[in-house]
């Protein structure tokens, strides 16, 4: 694979991922402005449905205060009187208005709007016939005191407010109360199905971002991790370990079979006159022979064998519970299928291997860190061994 390959796919899950990471932020963002405009919706609709129970609370006391006032003769009952006007004067121009004043931002609704201004109801002339009635009766606006006709008009003002307050506006402020009540319900009810709906999709989108993104994008980085981890410890022509990783795993396994008592042993293997195969054929040949080796030393090996690629073109074998003569048998079988199996099928090319054994020295012998390096060290003599003694042969350690 090439490096504009590689940064293909890299480019691609680098888009995904914060395509997603985007969306993922949208939509939470979403759900965030929804819960946020829900608890503005509900502190709103308290608000409205406050000030319209005030409303009828104020009907109330207008009712009460010009009571006092008229029939009681009770002159204190006058600025009470006109103070409540003016509170329900303010909040029916805010529920009307939706200005802010009050706390009230929102306007009428249609079906509020027909209760304040259309007939039967009139609910909006209605209550500023008791205002008037009440600042009347109070005597801040119509005939003064001393005007002629004065006591006749607070008289019809306070029947006029005792009428709308027992029989008429109270039961229309409650009408108005519940048709808020009503209004802020849906609104609220519709809000929250809104936001459970982007939440629904929040969530059904982590879903599929998790199975058709992340998944993939987790595996395809277990896989690039894979492959670095091959690529640093194994060699890419034969596909064995390289020298690296053959002794990280060679120390282990002479510390544990020598705290075990068990025996170890070590082959070294050289590929025979592999300069000449380079000379006569070309590297590509050479080449060849390496992966041809790599791929017949991982069939040949068992379970629990090691196996790794030290040099150029030398290689080495670690066979576990095997003393020497175990060893220099299944060296000759290794030598023997290299010797049956010309590259490519073609006598011309036919190729050898020299092997060196040697039993690896436990713990109790050697320390644990140079217990590999001295039997490798035995075994290449015996390498050297077999090549001079004519190649293609198995040579065992002299001191085993």
């Amino acid at each position: 694979m090439t490096r504009a390959d590689d940064r293909l796919p890299t480019r691609r899950l680098t888009v995904a991922y914060v395509a997603a990471l985007s969306l993922i932020a949208l939509l939470s963002g979403a759900v965030h402005l929804l819960l946020d405009h829900v608890i503005s919706q509900q502190r709103d609709s308290g608000t409205i449905i406050n000030v319209a129970g005030r409303q009828r609370m104020l009907s109330q006391r207008i009712g009460l205060l010009a009571r006092d006032f008229h029939e009681g003769h009770d002159d204190a009952a006058r600025l009470p009187l006109l103070q409540a006007a003016a509170a329900m004067e303010r909040a029916h121009r805010a529920l009307l208005g939706g200005t802010g004043d009050m706390g009230i931002t929102h306007g009428l609704s249609d079906a509020a709007r027909a209760l304040y201004f259309s007939p039967p109801t009139d609910l909006d002339r209605r209550t500023r016939d008791l205002i008037l009635a009440a600042r009347v009766l109070a005597g801040s606006e119509g005939p003064q005191p001393l005007d002629a006709g004065a006591a006749d008009v607070r008289a019809r003002a306070f029947a006029d407010i005792r009428t709308q307050t027992r029989d008429i506006i109270m039961p229309l402020l409650d009408q108005a109360v519940r048709q808020f009540e009503a209004e802020a319900t849906e609104r609220i009810e519709g809000l929250r199905r809104a936001q459970q709906g982007v939440l629904a999709i929040l969530l059904t989108t982590l879903l599929a971002e998790a199975m058709f993104i992340f998944r993939p994008l987790v595996g395809r980085v277990k896989a690039y991790a894979g492959r670095l981890y091959d690529m640093a410890t194994r060699d890419v022509l034969t596909g064995l370990p390289n020298r690296r990783h053959f002794l990280e795993v060679g120390e282990r396994e002479v510390r544990r079979r020598g705290e075990a008592g068990q025996p170890l042993a070590l082959l070294m293997i050289d590929v025979d006159h592999f300069k000449a195969i380079n000379d006569t054929f070309g590297h590509a040949a050479g080449d060849r022979v390496l992966s041809q080796f790599g791929r017949l030393l991982q069939g040949w090996l068992r379970e629990g064998e090691v196996a790794g690629r030290i040099g150029g073109e030398e290689f080495a074998v670690l066979l576990p519970d095997a003393d020497a003569m175990d060893a220099v048998a299944r060296a000759e079988t290794l030598r023997r299928a290299v010797e049956a199996a010309p590259l490519n099928g073609q006598a011309t090319l036919a190729w050898t291997v020299s092997i060196g054994v040697a039993q690896v020295r436990g713990v109790e012998d050697a320390h644990m860190g140079e217990a590999l390096a001295d039997a490798m060290r035995r075994a290449d003599l015996a390498l050297y061994a077999a090549k001079d003694a004519g190649r293609n042969r198995v040579q065992l350690s002299a001191d085993r």
